[in-house]
């Protein structure tokens, strides 16, 4: 509250126009003292051009600031949607720990802007795990100035189309780089998953793979220890779940398949795969037609550094 007083007595706002982001130690309270002696001079440096200083202001374990941005044209008026985050370590559905700050000079109601929002940040922001921890602090906000006049509310118009194709992209870009910053992560791992019951059983398989701590040590080791995946999909509780049926790949390998090693699989292909970068973990099912797809990465000694030393 008094960090909010603070910003509306100096910029001339209600109180309740002010919003709050915070992250860090939880529980600890937040001095209030440097904000009283910085808030005249950070108003008197703002500027439309300073995306990149907010975006590193806001890093905490971050190794990089995180930015995005997207444009299009309609009725002759470019259209701009950009957007900054910050988050690393504690990330998981839904969204934390991490802030998202997304604007945009289109014209459009808040209904329509909270639809879009919640859109774009169910296969964004609340399809990532870096280690399946939350925190009592995230937030996502998309914010519309409508500088541009270009009115975008009908998603049916041209217009509307492109700017929610646009915010989709900004948000999965964001997205994207808090999971490849996550902390100490070595590898972008895709986990689709298909031939499910329902969506909600695929994202329960995922995330059982996803949050396995000997399957994300065994990516940050690239072993393709197939016994691992296998074994967290059988425990994610799928009912009546036919193991023999379930298939897996890395990328285009076959790994898994008549509740097995795949009779063609070799280690070689396998590890191949492992030594990527980036690369997709495939599971089918054999459930049904639904299925979904999550970020994630590997858990490396520097995680465990990182968070051991956090305080320290």
């Amino acid at each position: 509250y008094e960090t909010c007083r603070l910003v509306a007595a100096a910029t001339g706002v209600a109180m309740n126009q002010v919003l709050p982001f915070s992250t860090g130690v939880i529980g600890e309270d937040l001095p209030t003292d440097p904000f009283a002696r910085s808030i005249p001079g950070l108003l008197s440096t703002l500027r439309q051009d300073g995306w990149q200083s907010a975006a590193a202001a806001i890093m905490t374990t971050d190794t990089v600031p995180k930015l995005a941005s997207r444009s299009f044209t309609a009725d002759g008026q470019k259209v701009t949607v950009t957007g900054m985050c910050k988050g690393s370590g504690m990330i998981r559905p839904d969204m934390a720990t991490m802030l998202a700050f997304v604007a945009t000079d289109a014209r459009i109601d808040r209904t329509s802007l909270q639809q879009v929002l919640e859109t774009a940040v169910q296969p964004s922001f609340n399809s990532i795990t870096v280690d399946g921890d939350t925190s009592t602090n995230d937030a996502c906000v998309l914010v519309a100035t409508g500088q541009s006049g270009v009115d975008v509310a009908d998603e049916t118009t041209p217009a509307g189309q492109a700017f929610r194709q646009a915010v989709n992209e900004v948000c999965m870009a964001l997205a994207r780089a808090i999971v490849l910053d996550g902390e100490g992560a070595t590898k972008l791992v895709e986990i689709f998953v298909e031939e499910a019951q329902s969506v909600q059983q695929a994202r329960d398989v995922a995330y059982t793979v996803a949050h396995s701590p000997l399957v994300k040590t065994a990516l940050f080791a690239s072993d393709p220890n197939w016994g691992r995946i296998l074994a967290a999909v059988g425990r994610a509780g799928v009912e009546d779940l036919d193991i023999g049926q379930v298939r897996i790949w890395l990328d285009d390998v076959c790994i898994v398949s008549g509740g097995g090693r795949d009779a063609a699989y070799t280690e070689a292909a396998g590890q191949a795969v492992m030594d990527k970068d980036a690369f997709t973990i495939r599971i089918a099912l054999a459930q049904g037609q639904a299925s979904t797809r999550i970020l994630t990465c590997d858990l490396s000694y520097d995680y465990v550094k990182i968070n051991a030393e956090y305080r320290t």
